[in-house]
């Protein structure tokens, strides 16, 4: 008989312990650096469309090789909306809707638990954008400026900083601290080049590494003392943009000792697993420069994974953290998108429909 994939999930992770700045009884890993040794699975976000409520949560199921329906849908009777990101936590997940200015946290069947909606001081919607998770607690940036801190035991919001920039996006936690992209791509004639560190016990901002133009959707805690973060440029080849100040793309590290920032290589995506970085770099307006390749960043050196012509809209890219497949987002605009995995060698697997604007794969590992 078919086993039932939600009892499975459930089943698997084990609810577990320890001494957090939180005071969180649901963190579910109390050493970060510990490595996972089972995948169950992973759960696929879907932005969907503005204002179409249709973004959605889907899981791939990776004993039987099958991809659900929406998660959120088939458990609370309702579209989720706008869904910005995702994170998965413990027990639960927390999903951001950013035009909607909610933070939601579910089981991981999909069922609501609990709804935040967020405003600013003056009534305003917030606009949460991204999350992360770290010490019994989730982070998530906000178009208002700020990063705020969810305690996932009590479920309330127990501290917010102001970064004095409006638009912080993408944010990760990595020794002790929060690095927090900061675009401010709001603000007209000037888009961000700093990544913000914050405290995330005190929640106030301690400096500003500087890097790259536009440091945006992907910055991750490499495991290895650094921190990665892709700035996007300024869309090198954009018509009547001269070619002296086109900013390509770029993948840079930042020294977790001494925040010394250096450049990796040419990137638009990147997930990193052990000594590999696997890279989709793709110019909007310089398409001969776009390639898909895996970075060592021991030796430096760069080779081919797959052809970049195999993914005709590419728009991300995750790496089981067990199996080091790789799974690369085919994003063309208007219709299902595609997940096209690959083994760590660059041998094609198997392509998953998904739905709406495919943004991101939250792996279930432990």
């Amino acid at each position: 008989m078919k086993k039932n994939w939600l009892y499975s999930i459930l089943m698997a992770i084990p609810l577990m312990s320890g001494l957090t700045a939180c005071n969180n009884e649901d963190d579910p890993n109390p050493n970060p650096y510990s490595e996972p040794t089972t995948t169950y699975g992973a759960y696929i976000v879907n932005t969907g469309n503005s204002g179409a409520n249709d973004g959605s949560i889907q899981w791939f199921d990776m004993e039987n090789q099958t991809v659900s329906n929406d998660l959120y849908l088939t458990q609370n009777s309702e579209g989720f909306g706008d869904l910005q990101d995702l994170c998965v936590y413990g027990s639960k997940m927390y999903a951001i809707g950013s035009e909607s200015s909610k933070i939601e946290i579910l089981d991981l069947k999909g069922k609501l638990i609990k709804k935040l909606l967020l405003t600013t001081e003056d009534g305003k919607p917030k606009g949460p954008r991204y999350v992360t998770s770290g010490e019994g607690c989730v982070f998530f940036t906000a178009t208002d400026g700020t990063v705020s801190r969810l305690d996932t035991l009590t479920q309330e919001i127990t501290g917010m900083a102001q970064l004095g920039y409006q638009y912080p996006e993408a944010l990760t936690y990595a020794n002790g601290k929060l690095y927090v992209n900061i675009s401010n791509r709001a603000n007209s004639g000037y888009i961000g080049q700093m990544v913000a560190l914050v405290n995330p016990k005190s929640m106030e901002k301690e400096s500003e590494i500087p890097v790259k133009l536009n440091p945006y959707t992907v910055i991750f805690d490499g495991k290895d003392g650094y921190v990665y973060v892709v700035s996007n440029g300024n869309y090198a080849g954009t018509p009547g943009l001269p070619e002296e100040q086109w900013v390509y793309q770029t993948l840079q590290r930042i020294d977790v000792r001494t925040n010394q920032v250096e450049d990796v290589c040419n990137a638009t995506y990147a997930a990193k697993k052990g000594d590999n970085i696997y890279v989709l770099y793709a110019e909007y307006y310089l398409p001969e420069r776009n390639s898909c390749f895996v970075y060592n960043v021991k030796t430096k050196e760069k080779k081919e994974f797959i052809n970049i012509e195999d993914i005709p809209s590419p728009g991300g890219i995750a790496v089981d953290p067990v199996s080091e497949d790789v799974y690369i987002i085919n994003q063309p605009y208007g219709s299902l998108n595609d997940v096209y995995i690959y083994s760590k060698d660059g041998q094609f697997k198997k392509k998953i429909e998904t739905g709406i604007y495919t943004t991101n794969i939250r792996f279930l590992a432990e």
